[in-house]
């Protein structure tokens, strides 16, 4: 958990912001979007089913990116607090136990009612363990051992001497670079193709969002960041937004997606290209806005923030099961999403401050 003081309370509002989106991208799932989940409800309804896929696409382009780079920022002053050692640690304790608790207790729990209990009913056939979306907890662990172990063994230490936050032109290039490899990578593998635990396709974004998370907390890219190129990047990613439906009409993806999903065609390359220019914006858009605009918290706020990490890791059976619930309630599938996203955010965050936090060493590990 972040250290609490207004300089940085707009990153904790900004978590609790993308902790939201990932629940309600997981409830699109559900109702219609293309994606991998536990659950489904699918419908004929094509107007839902390509709203419920845009959504889903926007917010995957930005919102576990911007995860990473959140939580890189902050790694390396921690790891110079800690030490290694204690660095590990500390990782190992609020990373990976969460992780093998969700692996080995409540995915199979998910899944053994789901299918035992109610029959197997629009279940996604699955191996009984596994990740679930904790294969980001997974990611980021990875991610920070293998920090830990570069700074740690190559005793690297500060300079007197900072980089300036990266001008427009060094985004573009690295937009369009990212955009080349998210490209080739997926000739071989494209989205919603696992490997083991990961999807390569998204792999080029979060490897880089992280490094740029590591240099920024290094340099203080935080605090300096232009205001106008967040804005304008913002500008362009709205832009790209509101092109999504012509693109999917033009070019066939309400048909057929799966050529924008990989492989050597001009859809996958613009695809690649679109995810990478939309995320980036949205991610410099909402950072300048948020740290001049909501860079303090209530008494609620303080609540969410403190419980954005456990409602990630729970969020799956409490969705599910009231998905589950309301099946057979007659509704547009639309509806039926705002509806679950409505009554489901609050209660996972009612689960965690009432039930979750209150067992006994929850609150050390989350």
């Amino acid at each position: 958990m972040l250290e609490q003081n207004r300089k940085i309370l707009y990153i904790e509002n900004l978590r609790i912001l993308l902790t939201i989106l990932i629940i309600m991208l997981h409830i699109a799932v559900t109702y219609g979007s293309a994606g991998s989940w536990y659950y489904y409800e699918r419908s004929d309804d094509a107007i839902s089913n390509i709203l419920l896929t845009m959504f889903t696409a926007v917010v995957q382009s930005f919102s576990l990116g911007f995860f990473f780079l959140i939580s890189a920022y902050f790694t390396p002053a921690s790891f110079e607090r800690k030490g290694l050692k204690s660095f590990l640690k500390s990782r190992l304790l609020h990373l990976g136990i969460p992780f093998v608790f969700y692996y080995f207790v409540i995915n199979p729990l998910i899944l053994y009612i789901l299918k035992t209990i109610f029959m197997g009913e629009h279940v996604q056939s699955k191996n009984l363990f596994g990740p679930g979306p904790l294969w980001f907890v997974e990611t980021l662990f990875i991610f920070n051992m293998v920090y830990a172990l570069w700074a740690g063994f190559s005793g690297m230490e500060e300079t007197g001497r900072q980089r300036l936050p990266p001008r427009n032109k060094n985004i573009l290039v690295y937009l369009i670079i990212l955009s080349f490899i998210n490209f080739i990578i997926r000739m071989f593998c494209p989205a919603g193709k696992w490997f083991f635990d990961f999807q390569p396709a998204f792999y080029p974004g979060y490897i880089s969002l992280f490094i740029t998370g590591i240099i920024a907390g290094r340099n203080k890219w935080f605090d300096n960041f232009p205001e106008t190129a967040g804005k304008r990047w913002l500008i362009v990613s709205l832009t790209l937004i509101l092109l999504l439906p012509f693109i999917m009409f033009f070019s066939g993806a309400v048909n057929d997606v799966s050529p924008f999903l990989g492989g050597f065609t001009w859809q996958s390359l613009l695809y690649s290209s679109w995810e990478a220019f939309t995320g980036v914006g949205i991610i410099a858009g909402l950072f300048v806005i948020f740290r001049k605009k909501f860079n303090r918290q209530g008494d609620l706020a303080k609540i969410m923030s403190d419980n954005a990490y456990p409602v990630y890791i729970f969020h799956p059976p409490v969705i599910v099961f009231l998905a589950y619930s309301v099946r057979n309630v007659l509704m547009h599938p639309l509806l039926k999403f705002l509806f679950v996203s409505i009554a489901g955010v609050p209660l996972c965050f009612l689960i965690s401050r009432y039930i979750i936090k209150k067992i006994p060493f929850a609150k050390k590990i989350l």
